[in-house]
């Protein structure tokens, strides 16, 4: 992947930092932990799709059954995101990275082969702990070991890698299912694991993790790697200075600090800001809304699915160009405003008797995701990375990702509650509103509160915020 930054360490003249061939291999290296790492997410939160129904038939389970083995995989990785954070201090981002790949690897396996309902909720657990641990380590391990100018785009890859394996598990849980299929669905969810392990395996430790330990040198020469020398020693002072400062403060200290608050504020509203949108309402009920739309039967399922899923990835794709030329707020304000005119217009299709109204509540919804694809989906972890800095990335990822897996774990519960099953038109479009009004609430906190942070390095990020002080951020 070659960035504007690798263009400007082989012009005349200019800092010469690390070899383009390194340089490259770098950000090889990273990109595949980013890949992984959302591969891992797709295809654990997909291979339940479309394989419950025979799952439900195997093994004889009840209404509450299915709600568990559907749930397990989100509270697994509620746990596993909020505990990562207590580990990762202790062994690292990229030892945890590798134990997360190695435990999703050997719980598919139990998953694929499990004789018993319980066993198959417990595989799920486990595979959901490993979800959650790649999901607060992974995203915060590539901004670490990426420069301030290609960030945007490794930490996009992972978004885009997540909506590409979510599509290829939901293809390939339309082919036949019964008889055990379902099984091999699990036993794929093992590949993505394997191969976050050994990526992780490839990519140094974060500098980050290193200063901590002392290894100041070590984590210079890492910085290297990516960054001229100026950048890099920027960041090591940075790392330095911060390590003492934060070494015995807490996350709540942090908060006291007026430095730091607005950008953990900002940190947390930009995690929390993913699920309660309501794209889980679209990605986990696809099918109960494009019923509701007209679709119904086997035909209509696998419309919603699909459809959805390849709306996602091209949409996802066109974000990583779109990262690359575009500032984050005016990317982030164009599809927030897109995201409220579709979950508006989809609430009026519902409650309007016109022939057509199905049809366009589907084109709707399908708007809906091509706007989250290119906006809140990627930008939410690349604001995340961009405003924190490096040494309280780890410790505030865990509780905010295990944040965003509480509301993702809330509206799997009770959406289906809320709407009905089948959904009754009113409902649906009443939690069409109510996401839509969320979505303009923090359509209005970004415009007010949150800076511009493309192409800046932690250290001029900070003094951004220092700058602004306790007054707004245009």
């Amino acid at each position: 992947m070659r960035t504007r930054w690798a263009a400007k360490v082989s012009a005349p003249g200019a800092d010469t930092g690390p070899p383009l061939h390194a340089l490259r291999r770098a950000q090889r290296r990273t990109l595949a932990v980013a890949v992984s790492a959302g591969a891992l997410i797709g295809v654990s939160i997909s291979a339940m799709n479309e394989s419950l129904s025979d799952i439900s038939a195997q093994f004889g389970l009840s209404a509450l059954r299915e709600g568990i083995v559907v749930s397990a995989l989100l509270v697994g990785a509620l746990v596993g995101s909020l505990g990562s954070g207590v580990v990762t201090v202790r062994v690292g981002r990229r030892r945890i990275l590798c134990l997360a790949g190695a435990l999703g690897a050997v719980s598919a396996v139990v998953c694929a082969a499990a004789p018993s309902a319980a066993v198959l909720i417990g595989g799920r657990f486990l595979i959901g702990l490993a979800m959650g641990v790649a999901s607060a380590v992974g995203p915060v391990l590539v901004a670490d070991l990426a420069p301030a100018r290609s960030r945007g785009s490794v930490v996009t890859a992972y978004q885009v890698s997540i909506a590409v394996a979510m599509l290829a598990a939901l293809a390939l849980g339309t082919g036949p299912m019964d008889h055990g299929g379902w099984r091999v669905l699990f036993a794929v969810n093992a590949l993505p694991c394997i191969a976050l392990c050994l990526a992780a395996l490839r990519v140094p430790e974060a500098p980050g993790d290193l200063v901590a330990r002392g290894r100041g040198p070590q984590a210079l020469a890492v910085l290297r790697t990516t960054r001229d020398s100026h950048e890099a020693a920027d960041e090591l002072a940075a790392l330095s200075g911060a390590k003492g400062e934060a070494k015995h403060r807490s996350v709540l200290r942090n908060v006291a600090d007026p430095v730091l608050r607005r950008p953990l504020a900002i940190a947390v509203g930009a995690a929390l800001m993913n699920p309660i949108v309501g794209i889980g309402a679209v990605v986990y009920y696809s099918t109960l809304v494009f019923s509701s739309a007209g679709l119904p039967g086997a035909t209509g399922a696998r419309t919603a699915s699909l459809t959805v899923g390849i709306v996602n990835v091209v949409m996802s794709l066109v974000a990583l160009r779109l990262i690359r030329r575009h500032g984050r707020r005016p990317l982030l304000s164009a599809g927030l405003a897109g995201m409220i005119a579709a979950l508006g217009a989809a609430a009026c299709f519902q409650l309007v008797d016109v022939a057509a109204a199905g049809a366009l509540t589907v084109a709707a919804v399908l708007g809906y995701i091509a706007c989250y694809a290119f906006s809140a989906g990627p930008l939410s972890w690349v604001l995340f990375a961009d405003v924190l800095p490096p040494q309280l990335r780890a410790k505030v990822s865990g509780g905010a990702l295990a944040g965003t897996w509480a509301v993702n774990l809330a509206i799997a519960l009770l959406f289906p509650v809320v709407v009905g099953t089948p959904a009754a038109p009113g409902r649906l479009a009443g939690a069409f509103l109510l996401f839509a009004v969320i979505t303009l609430l923090i359509l209005v906190l970004l415009r007010r509160y949150v800076p511009e942070t493309k192409d800046r390095t932690p250290a001029e990020v900070r003094t951004l915020f220092e700058a602004a002080g306790p007054a707004r951020t245009r």
